[in-house]
């Protein structure tokens, strides 16, 4: 199993746009690139991620029939509360649950024949304020920040794109990001191993390019299919809802390389993880590729009653916006680091899944079925 050298980008150097970091995103994005970077050194992140993290645990314990008021299925469980409705290895998951929401506005758009068409981007918010009311402040005052900071890292891989490409248009990311009014946010909580589970766990991997299905025990392999990913690091938390250090040190994220290696990719706690989404890849040209990842779950006696809480967003466009190539560029270099050979088993390929004249919401109904 191989450690991540991941790269790390200032604050300071993000927010100031004279600043050339095109050799640093290259290395995290470019298509040896792990499509990983995390940005240190971020005003408030550190508090809002406490405010925001505790409470996933505190939600999923509450009573199931409390949950169910909250679950959505007209939008796939695009909003409000999911838990085994995700399939993970062709089975539903019960692994973790999940609480999703619009970061930026409650309702995007007021045209109702629009929320009905597109319901899982359209959708207005899903807030739990009879039983956890101080749930909403805390996601939207977190997912805010990260798309802030999203927005200075997108102007920087804008101006990668355009020196590679010049048919690339101007800014593209950059304008997904800061205008999309159908941002979405995801607050995870990953349940517990009792002993009974623990004592079935595999024991961790040690090889680098050994299966990759062993590592996927908490979150499934797959590609982020918007175009950027803002991602906290983990919380753990013991059964008597105090704060502890990582039970397990094969636990975590588990990132795929694109010469095969299984590759664990540590997120500092006052650090926040970027990672491409396959809309970038397409719209860039592929010269910002999207990577698989999974969450391994910690295992052993240390791990039995200790869950795991993170927050991830989903910065993309609106569901018309075009999955074009830019011009001259063929599909090739898209689909070159996304084909059956190179992913791991359960993700399915970008070429089943994005047509050149699709829009996103097409390609977000064709990638949701895969995973659903």
């Amino acid at each position: 199993m191989a450690s991540a050298d991941v790269v790390v980008l200032e604050y300071a150097d993000l927010i100031d746009h004279s600043k050339d970091l095109s050799a640093a995103i290259e290395k995290a994005y470019g298509y040896d690139g792990l499509g990983i970077l995390v940005v240190r050194g971020v005003p408030n992140f550190a508090s809002l991620r406490q405010d925001l993290l505790p409470l996933a645990r505190k939600f999923a314990n509450l009573p199931d029939e409390v949950k169910e008021k909250y679950v959505h299925e007209e939008s796939k469980y695009s909003f409000g509360w999911s838990h085994g409705k995700e399939k993970f290895e062709g089975a539903p998951d019960f692994s973790k649950g999940s609480y999703y929401n619009n970061p930026q506005y409650d309702k995007p758009v007021d045209d109702e024949e629009l929320i009905k068409k597109f319901v899982a981007f359209c959708h207005p918010n899903i807030w739990p304020h009879a039983d956890l009311p101080e749930l909403e402040s805390a996601f939207k005052n977190l997912g805010q920040l990260i798309v802030e900071v999203g927005v200075h890292l997108a102007e920087h891989c804008d101006r990668l794109v355009s020196s590679k490409l010049p048919s690339y248009k101007q800014r593209r990311l950059a304008d997904i990001v800061r205008t999309s009014r159908t941002c979405k946010a995801r607050l995870l909580h990953y349940f517990p191993l009792n002993q009974s589970d623990a004592d079935a766990a595999k024991p961790t991997p040690t090889s680098t390019d050994g299966s990759a299905s062993e590592f996927s025990s908490w979150c499934g392999w797959h590609n982020d299919h918007g175009s950027l990913t803002g991602l906290t690091s983990a919380l753990y938390v013991d059964a008597q809802g105090h704060q502890v250090a990582c039970p397990d040190p094969s636990a975590g994220l588990y990132i795929r390389s694109r010469q095969g290696q299984l590759v664990k990719a540590v997120i500092p706690t006052d650090h926040i993880a970027f990672q491409i989404g396959e809309t970038a890849q397409v719209h860039s040209g592929g010269i910002l590729q999207a990577t698989p990842h999974c969450v391994r779950g910690a295992t052993g006696a240390q791990a039995v009653g200790i869950s795991r809480e993170t927050f991830a967003v989903f910065m993309e466009p609106e569901w018309a916006e075009p999955m074009d190539l830019p011009q001259g560029v063929s599909s090739d270099l898209i689909l070159k680091g996304s084909s059956a050979v190179t992913l791991p088993p359960g993700v399915p390929p970008l070429g089943k899944r994005w047509q050149p004249l699709q829009d996103f919401g097409a390609f977000t109904d064709t990638t949701l079925s895969s995973y659903y």
